[in-house]
């Protein structure tokens, strides 16, 4: 099979010296989007054989660089974890960049320059993470990916909100990692090493002896992963920044870059944490996190009419039942191992599956945007005449989200419910987390029965010329749909992966998740076998019922007829009487009014210390944007074009490094 670290090696290098070539062919959009979308097709290549040998015991480590008076080095190493997501990206990166070649022709204004050599170093920043085995070479891939992807976030820089977006998630994300720096620091600073093994064993041997320090570095990892991850209230940057990004950024973001969060969670409390006590205190802690944000984000989303803002709030409720089959995973790693691994599993699979889903739900919604020009539900209408492959994309993946079997996204969800409930028998507190997360999936079904009615169902507006997009925009959708429908039919294959990548964990054996072949079903064991489920059985039961439907209705002999519609008296077009967005489930949106701020909730009379607090444009966002336009003056007043000059500030900079550096090391 090779090495899994040298593929990845190529992978890397595939992408760095294609962000390169694009530039250098930005002046022709077309040929550049071409090639880098070849060059992503190809590191995907190269990145699935890595994983693949890491599935098949290649486990590989190689230092390419090293800093031995750090006790450092850029790293590389692939395990059947980190091969899991590395799956993720080869799958959704791709896509996205052959779906952009086309799309970015809607962005007459803007050079291509400043999108595709971006993409291509964020995805190569996104692999360096997962195979960074090195606390220095991990920041940095993650300080590089951060940065990449603000700059395709703010891509519109004649929008304001495209640059308010960006700045909010620039200070958000930024303070994250400041927050991981520090974390690594405190370990360093015990162990003398920022190699992940040193600090796995730093950290279990701290637990014991200094426990304030060992919880002070494990929140600040949380508070990082959770916040790129998309946890609320950390994740408050997510809703801004995926609407105002160029359609293939926004299934990037979704599908795989929030998924890097979700990667540092597991291999902190799977894996640098050893199992003990302290650690069901943080799956708890975790737990309650996913449920609160899989809870607001989805009943927010339910308000939303702007199509890519109400999937941005779903991405936060889908993160937020991976983190709680998570937390309900890690709650049981020390006492229940093989009850742990069912959730794990679900939250991992679930991972995978959201990848496939969100990504085609950014797609569909970007391609309506491509040929109407709008994100506003209530401006749209029957457009699955006009554009049946990106409706039929959009409808699988809306009943895969909502967990509607047997597409993929039940069997996941399937899975952390069980767990939950099955961990609930221990504790109640998952067994109510279990049945809010059941109640949100109904929830999330009705939110996009609201985009499939109100974009695609109904009559067209015949004033409004609308066709279908092109076909490397459709192709993309149709693939990441077919997967959800092979992912929800024949998971079993995906499983085995995942539970190669548990048993690599601490004591999170896969056997609890019992997998036949393709034409089998899932069976639970927690001792005894406790739950079954059979994809097969539940496609053809819907087959024959949707088989048996319609030989009833041929059998009736009905006919159809397509009139005006008629109304107090005249016709009226299908754009007067149609059903907006802004109106499904008024009702609920009545009823649950308390619980999230509806459009007209008065605003509680708050102190004026309070408001000013909340107020985070007036003393966080404004202040931090004018000290940086400050900085940027003063920068941009040395650049005199004088060398002398120059090689002063190299020394003066290397002077400040040399003495941070004999600082911490004492």
């Amino acid at each position: 099979m090779g090495d899994p670290v040298f593929y990845v090696e190529v992978s890397l290098a595939i992408l760095i010296v294609g962000s390169l070539a694009s530039l250098a062919v930005s002046g022709r959009p077309r040929l550049c989007g071409w090639l880098s979308a070849a060059c992503a097709g190809a590191s995907a290549v190269s990145a699935w054989l890595a994983a693949a040998g890491a599935f098949a015991g290649q486990t590989s480590e190689r230092t390419l660089v090293s800093l031995p008076q750090l006790g450092a080095g850029f790293t590389l190493r692939v395990d059947p974890l980190s091969a899991v997501f590395l799956a993720i990206v080869a799958v959704v990166a791709p896509a996205s960049a052959v779906y952009s070649v086309r799309y970015m022709e809607h962005y007459r204004g803007d050079k291509v320059a400043k999108f595709y050599p971006p993409l291509l170093l964020c995805i190569a920043s996104m692999n360096g993470v997962l195979v960074s085995a090195d606390l220095v070479a991990f920041l940095v891939c993650w300080e590089s990916m951060t940065l990449t992807s603000y700059f395709l976030v703010t891509y519109e820089r004649e929008s304001a909100a495209s640059q308010r977006a960006g700045l909010k998630y620039f200070v958000i994300t930024h303070g994250a990692t400041l927050c991981m720096v520090a974390a690594a620091l405190l370990l360093w600073r015990v162990s003398g090493s920022f190699h992940f093994d040193a600090a796995r064993e730093t950290l279990s041997r701290v637990m014991s002896t200094q426990p304030l320090v060992a919880h002070l570095v494990v929140f600040l990892f949380f508070l990082g992963f959770a916040t790129k991850a998309g946890i609320l209230p950390m994740g408050d940057w997510l809703p801004d920044a995926h609407p105002v990004a160029p359609s293939g950024m926004s299934a990037t973001l979704s599908g795989v870059l929030v998924k890097l969060g979700i990667y540092g969670l597991v291999r902190l409390f799977c894996w640098i944490l050893v199992p003990s006590p302290p650690l069901a205190a943080w799956g708890i802690i975790v737990a309650l996190a996913g449920t609160a944000s899989l809870f607001a984000g989805t009943l927010t989303a339910l308000r939303q009419t702007d199509a890519k803002r109400l999937m941005a709030f779903h991405t936060i409720g889908q993160i937020g039942y991976i983190c709680l089959g998570l937390g309900a995973g890690v709650y049981c790693l020390s006492t229940a191992p093989l009850l742990a691994s069912i959730s794990l599993a679900g939250a991992l699979l679930h991972a995978v599956n959201h990848a496939c889903f969100k990504s085609c739900l950014f797609l569909g919604a970007g391609s309506v945007l491509y040929r109407t020009g709008t994100r506003d539900m209530d401006k749209l209408g029957g457009l699955a005449g006009a554009m049946p492959y990106t409706a039929g994309s959009t409808a699988v993946a809306s009943l895969s989200i909502a967990g509607v079997p047997p597409f993929n996204g039940f069997t996941s969800k399937w899975l952390i419910v069980s767990g939950c409930i099955l961990t609930g028998l221990r504790s109640p507190l998952f067994l109510v987390l279990g049945l809010i997360a059941l109640f949100i999936s109904i929830a999330t079904l009705a939110s996009f029965l609201k985009v499939l009615g109100a974009v695609y169902l109904g009559r067209a507006d015949e004033r409004r010329a609308v066709k279908e997009v092109p076909a490397s925009m459709i192709a993309p959708q149709v693939a990441l749909a077919a997967l959800c429908v092979l992912l929800g039919v024949f998971p079993q294959p995906a499983l085995r992966f995942i539970g190669q990548a548990l048993e690599s964990l601490n004591g999170a054996p896969a056997a609890a998740v019992a997998t036949g072949g393709l034409w089998d079903g899932i069976a639970l064991v927690d001792g005894t076998p406790v739950a079954f489920w059979w994809p097969l059985a539940a496609l053809a039961a819907l087959l024959i019922l949707a088989l048996l439907a319609f030989g009833i209705q041929r059998a009736g002999k009905a006919r159809t007829r397509s009139v005006p519609v008629w109304y107090c008296g005249e016709e009226h077009g299908p754009e007067t009487v149609r059903y907006p967005a802004g109106s499904y489930y008024l009702p609920f949106k009545h009823a649950v009014q308390g619980v999230y701020p509806a459009a007209k909730l008065p605003a509680p009379r708050l102190p004026v210390q309070v408001r000013r607090l909340l107020d985070l444009d007036r003393w966080l966002y404004m202040p931090a944007a004018h000290a940086i336009e400050k900085a940027a003056g003063g920068i941009s007043r040395t650049h005199a074009g004088a060398p002398q000059i120059y090689l002063l500030w190299i020394v003066l900079g290397a002077i400040v490094v040399a003495a941070i550096t004999l600082g911490l090391a004492r």
